[in-house]
């Protein structure tokens, strides 16, 4: 068991150090065709910066998404993205709270076929969503999480009636857009999978969904029966 599971590690870091072998090869063959365009020289520092400087502006959501699919392998190894289901991934930020995420890129070519672009798609992520809320239930209930713990989440997907019913606090303010728009090709690609068709993502609806590690244990029973529901619905 332990040689499988060392294997498997191996595994897991070669294909994180490809893609982001890959990457880097990517980055510099942009790097250097828009140097080419611009009439800035390679092998000018100052002007390779230049370059560099305005690709990023220029094609920052592209670069985003690059990033994001290219370095999600590497993060998880490292810790950065803690997986809490399939598709629930939970960051941490300043002030000790926990920022909850869907999955990347790189994770739904993993997690799903073509034919279950729509509705199928859906089902599944809403089952692993609350799959992945009954596990930081559990470490809650275990002491790994504190109880005054904040977990917040920014989406333009869910229901703010629903996230209301199970206990969550709703806000709604224009910045939460800001980062749907930087990873807008991702959204883009996400979203449209799950509709089935092309589709624009309504980032500008987009609101934060905020709740206490106490608040959403004592949501344990009714997540449970959520789940049993949405499990069933898949059959």
């Amino acid at each position: 068991m332990k040689r499988l599971h060392a294997r498997s590690k191996l595994i897991q870091w070669t294909v994180a150090l490809v893609l982001l072998i890959v990457f880097i090869a990517l980055l510099s063959i942009a790097l250097l065709a828009t140097a080419s365009v611009l009439g800035l020289q390679a092998d000018n520092p100052v002007q390779l910066a230049v370059a560099l400087a305005i690709q990023f502006v220029v094609l920052l959501p592209l670069w985003m998404m690059a990033a994001i699919f290219f370095f999600a392998p590497l993060l998880r190894l490292v810790g950065a993205l803690r997986y809490y289901s399939p598709y629930l991934i939970v960051t941490r930020s300043s002030g000790g709270r926990v920022d909850l995420h869907g999955a990347t890129l790189f994770d739904y070519l993993l997690l799903f076929h073509w034919s279950e672009r729509g509705r199928p798609a859906v089902r599944k992520i809403l089952a692993w969503y609350v799959e992945g809320l009954l596990s930081l239930v559990r470490e809650i209930e275990k002491g790994g999480l504190p109880d005054n713990t904040v977990l917040s989440a920014t989406s333009y997907i869910f229901s703010e009636s629903i996230a209301r019913r199970y206990g969550f606090h709703v806000e709604t303010a224009s910045r939460f857009s800001v980062g749907g728009f930087l990873t807008y090709p991702t959204q883009l690609i996400t979203y449209s999978f799950a509709k089935g068709i092309w589709a624009f993502p309504p980032i500008l609806r987009a609101r934060r969904a905020t709740i206490s590690g106490a608040a959403l244990a004592a949501q344990s029973a009714r997540l449970q029966r959520l789940l049993s529901r949405l499990n069933q619905a898949q059959q």
